[in-house]
């Protein structure tokens, strides 16, 4: 399976406020316009829509299984990482995006309809920002131009990242700091301290279902020594649990979100198991991965 992903450089136009955690704010907005954009059904209902089965939002926002169930979306935005709260003009502000399998393909929408939200304005203040550059990131992290606002051309030729771009390097400890929220389960509950298995596991029930849903409907069976994955220890932990809220427009209320934030130091033979802590640093994990929960970066 592939991934993309891309920084997109905001240039505010206005002064505005944000909320402190800005992925839902971003991933609710883009949605109402990529819908608004290219849907042409008067009723705008998705699930009595013929055209369903072809359509970007749907593949994009309603993705489903056989059983007509939610599936995982094949898009992160992971939002700007600031608690800043209040911008002023003429600032900038940096987003990410990840793309995954066939939805690398649909990078034209998310330029398009990123170029209209800040002609619009986001939040309650309607906050309007300026698409500048769009940037794609390779897997050493080279960034190399693909659109520029004052040309308005965009370069579909992207760099492709793999899961073979990452190999097992010799690593006895790392820190992984969770960036954003992160909301992990085990057996069903919410778990505050990632032992490393969880978070493995997580990785690749996310990465199972990415790859079966957006790459072609194929299933993937990986060698995994869990024997040696339960051996790998927490030697240093400093997090904290957040709380917020995002507003759902689909149930009309707040729905409450949290998870961890912080580090976790683990300790063992990670060398096996560094290549899907590389994946899992795009594709995120847990609840909410979609709106740029769940992003965590390793750091040593």
């Amino acid at each position: 399976m592939e991934f993309a992903k891309f920084e997109f450089a905001l240039k505010t136009q206005n002064s505005f406020g944000l909320p402190d955690f800005k992925g839902s704010t971003f991933r609710g907005k883009f949605g109402h316009v990529l819908k608004r954009t290219i849907c042409i059904m008067s009723h705008h209902k998705c699930d009595e829509c013929e055209l369903r089965e072809k359509c970007a939002y749907t593949y994009l926002y309603e993705t489903r299984n056989e059983r007509k169930e939610n599936v995982a979306r094949p898009f992160v935005l992971e939002p700007p990482l600031t608690h800043q709260q209040f911008f002023l003009k003429d600032k900038y502000l940096y987003l990410n995006l990840v793309l995954i399998g066939g939805a690398i393909e649909y990078l034209p929408y998310f330029v398009y309809a990123f170029t209209q939200m800040g002609k619009e304005g986001i939040g309650q203040d309607r906050g309007k920002f300026l698409l500048t550059t769009v940037r794609a990131v390779d897997s050493a992290g080279q960034k190399h131009e693909i659109f520029d606002h004052k040309t308005q051309q965009l370069l579909t030729e992207v760099p492709r990242i793999k899961p073979d771009d990452f190999k097992a390097v010799f690593h006895p400890q790392i820190t992984v700091q969770f960036l954003t929220p992160t909301d992990l389960r085990a057996n069903g509950k919410r778990v505050d301290t990632v032992e490393f298995p969880v978070l493995l596991r997580a990785i690749l029930r996310r990465y199972r279902s990415l790859q079966y849903y957006h790459n072609g409907g194929e299933k993937e069976w990986f060698e995994i020594n869990w024997e040696a994955a339960e051996k790998i220890k927490i030697v240093h932990r400093e997090t904290e649990n957040r709380r917020l809220k995002r507003y759902s427009n689909r149930q009309k209320r707040p729905i409450p979100l949290g998870g961890i934030t912080g580090k976790i130091t683990y300790r063992g033979n990670l060398a096996p198991f560094i290549p899907w802590l590389k994946i899992g640093e795009y594709l995120h994990v847990g609840k909410g991965a979609v709106f740029g929960m769940g992003w965590y970066r390793m750091v040593g």
